[in-house]
C-alpha cells in the first residue's frame, strides 16, 4: 500500500541522504516526540513505541527514498523484521536504507537505531501498481468456522483490559470470540472513521486517504495473538511481572485496503512455543476477503525490569 494521509506516527521523516543504489545507502531520521498519540496506550506508565510503528517509520523512509519514486509503487510485504531495542519518547530514530532491484520489484534493508544502539532490522518489498493480489474468496463463505462450542468465548473490552496492558488508542481489539488454549484465537476489530488516525484529515480527503494504516492493522492482529499468551497469566501492568514484547514479523502481506465501516476478523494460530517465546501465524479478513496475511510472528515475555532498565538517564 502506498502512504496515505493517516498513520500512527505523527513525527515527520527527514531524508538526511537520498543515497544511491549500489553505492551508498539512503538515510532518514524522525524525532519520536513524547506527545506521539500511541504513547498514551502503549504502554501506560512506561511508554514504548510499538514495533509496528518502527516498521511504519522504516516504510515512510523507504517511500521517501525510492530509487524510482511515484505513487504506482506499493508495499507488497514486510519480508522480515527483528526488533532488538526499545524506542522511547525523545529518541531520534534513524534508518539506514539499502536498496536492491530484483524481478521488477524494489527491496530494501532498513537498519533502524536510536542513540542507545540498534532498534530493528526490517526488510521491505515494493512492486509497481501493487503487483499480484490474492484471488477473491468465494462469496458467502462464513467469516469463521463453527468450531467447538466449548471454545466459544465472549471477551469484551473490559475483559481484554484485564489481560493486556494496551489502552486507548492502542487497545485495537474489540472482542475475542474463540479461544483454544495453546492453539488458536479469533478476535474482531470494528474500524471507525472516528479513530485517532483520521484526526486532521481535511474534508476533501479521498478514499485512499481513509485507508486504515496497515501497521495498525498488524498491531491489532498481534493483540489477538497476545490473548493466547496472557489468558493464563494476565498482566495489564507493564511495570511488574512479565512484559510481552514483539520479537519480529516475517512475511506480513497487506492484501487489500481496510476502510471505515469494515468489520475485521483476526485469526491467530500458535505454531510453536519455546520457553517464554511464542511463534504465531494467521490472517485477517473483512467482507469475505483476506486483507492481511502473517507468515510468522514471534512474541516473547521478559521481566519488566529488563524493559525499564532501558530508560535513558538523560535526554538525547
Amino acid at each position: 500500500m502506498t502512504e496515505t494521509a493517516c498513520g500512527p506516527v505523527d513525527g515527520a521523516v527527514e531524508v538526511v541522504d537520498p543515497g544511491f543504489p549500489g553505492k551508498r545507502p539512503a538515510r532518514t531520521a524522525v524525532r519520536i516526540d513524547a506527545a506521539e498519540r500511541v504513547f498514551a496506550g502503549h504502554f501506560p506508565g512506561f511508554p514504548v513505541l510499538p514495533g509496528m510503528c518502527v516498521v511504519e517509520c522504516a516504510h515512510r523512509g523507504a517511500l521517501a527514498t525510492l530509487p524510482e519514486p511515484g505513487e504506482a509503487w506499493s508495499l507488497m510485504a514486510v519480508e522480515s523484521s527483528r526488533f532488538t531495542g526499545p524506542v522511547l519518547p525523545g529518541d531520534l530514530l534513524t534508518c539506514e536504507i539499502t536498496w536492491s532491484r530484483e524481478d521488477g520489484a524494489w527491496r530494501c534493508r532498513v537498519a533502524a537505531a536510536t542513540g542507545r544502539g540498534p532498534a530493528a532490522l526490517v526488510r521491505l518489498r515494493y512492486a509497481r501498481d501493487g503487483g499480484p493480489r490474492p484471488a477473491p474468496e468465494a462469496p458467502g463463505e462464513p467469516l469463521a468456522p463453527p468450531g467447538d462450542p466449548a471454545h466459544r468465548v465472549a471477551l469484551t473490552a473490559s475483559a481484554l483490559k484485564r489481560l493486556l496492558p494496551h489502552r486507548y488508542p492502542m487497545l485495537l481489539v474489540d472482542r475475542v470470540t474463540e479461544l483454544v488454549p495453546g492453539e488458536r484465537a479469533t478476535g474482531w476489530k470494528a474500524v471507525s472513521g472516528n479513530e485517532p488516525w483520521y484526526e486532521g484529515l481535511p474534508d476533501k480527503a479521498g478514499d485512499q486517504d481513509h485507508h486504515y494504516p496497515w501497521t495498525v492493522l498488524v498491531e491489532s492482529w498481534c493483540q489477538v495473538a497476545a490473548v493466547l499468551v496472557t489468558r493464563d497469566r494476565p498482566n495489564p501492568d507493564v511495570l511488574s511481572g512479565q512484559v510481552m514484547l514483539l520479537g519480529g514479523i516475517t512475511d506480513a502481506r497487506p492484501a487489500r485496503p481496510v476502510v471505515p465501516g469494515d468489520l475485521v476478523e483476526h485469526r491467530a494460530r500458535l505454531t510453536r512455543r519455546v520457553g517464554d517465546t511464542f511463534v504465531f501465524e494467521g490472517e485477517s479478513r473483512a467482507g469475505g476477503e483476506t486483507v492481511l496475511t502473517v507468515g510468522r510472528m514471534v512474541m516473547t515475555t521478559r521481566p519488566a525490569a529488563d524493559l525499564t532498565a532501558a530508560t535513558p538517564t538523560r535526554g538525547e
